[in-house]
């Protein structure tokens, strides 16, 4: 692995974002849509209720986007170069597959953070709130958690898109948001039916927002440790799935085909 390649991968993303309309707007447009709905409507609910509603959503909403953004970046930057016919070109050149998912992982850390700064002082601007209250060893764990679950299943649609090609390529826009109402974002695992909660609870992401709202109100049934150790088991699955299905394309010349 050389760090001259990821950085100039580094510099094609960097520059492919800033010269793109959309790719500025995807960072700021639908996490503010996000803080403008659930804040609305949580002040709403804030004020027929006990319940401090407003602080649920909106810490939900700002750390959910790590999710989102580490995960569908990864494979959205993916299916850029299968669009552009230039992942041929990238990996017949000496750039190795690490290199190029690393220098996504860096860029969508560096998306993920400017979003995350953005939200957090529009948050506080429009609602007084201040996710820096809580607790410094969960907000870290709780990034740190949440980004490499993204991560794991970004690596695993780009697994899908390598092994069956575009043809699936609705997942990049639509597994993570699959993924959301079992991961009990805005409301307590109670919250679910009979048959989702076991769903819910082997999902770390759940076990995230549970410990955040134990924090915000004295209740819930988040396991940090738990999710930790199954964030990192389901990374090393989707690591070894994404690395078979990038030798599969190699051999079956998916790469090199227009389709």
């Amino acid at each position: 692995m050389k760090f001259y390649r990821i950085t100039a991968l580094l510099l094609k993303y960097y520059y492919i974002s800033i010269n793109r309309v959309d790719r500025l707007f995807d960072i700021l447009y639908w996490p503010i849509l996000d803080v403008l709905l659930w804040g609305f409507t949580s002040a709403f609910i804030k004020d027929i209720s006990e319940v401090n509603i407003l602080s649920m959503a909106l810490g939900g909403v700002i750390l959910w986007l790590f999710v989102w953004r580490s995960g569908q970046d990864i494979a959205v930057f993916i299916l850029e170069d299968f669009w552009s016919r230039n992942l041929y070109h990238l990996f017949s050149s000496p750039v190795r597959l690490t290199e190029h998912i690393l220098s996504i992982l860096i860029w969508g850390v560096i998306r993920a953070t400017v979003s995350f700064i953005f939200l957090s002082l529009l948050a506080y601007g429009l609602y007084a709130f201040n996710i820096l209250t809580l607790p410094i060893l969960f907000m870290a764990s709780a990034i740190a958690i949440l980004l490499l679950f993204g991560w794991a299943m970004g690596f695993f649609i780009t697994g899908c898109i390598f092994r069956y090609g575009q043809r699936i390529q609705v997942l990049a826009w639509s597994v993570v948001w699959v993924i959301q109402p079992f991961s009990c974002v805005f409301y307590p695992l109670s919250a679910l039916p009979a048959w989702a909660q076991p769903i819910a609870k082997i999902l770390p992401t759940t076990h995230v927002f549970e410990t955040l709202r134990s924090i915000l109100f004295g209740y819930g049934e988040g396991n940090l440790l738990y999710a930790l150790v199954a964030t990192l088991v389901f990374m090393a699955v989707t690591s070894l799935f994404l690395l078979q299905s990038f030798k599969h394309a190699k051999r079956s010349g998916m790469f090199a085909r227009h389709d």
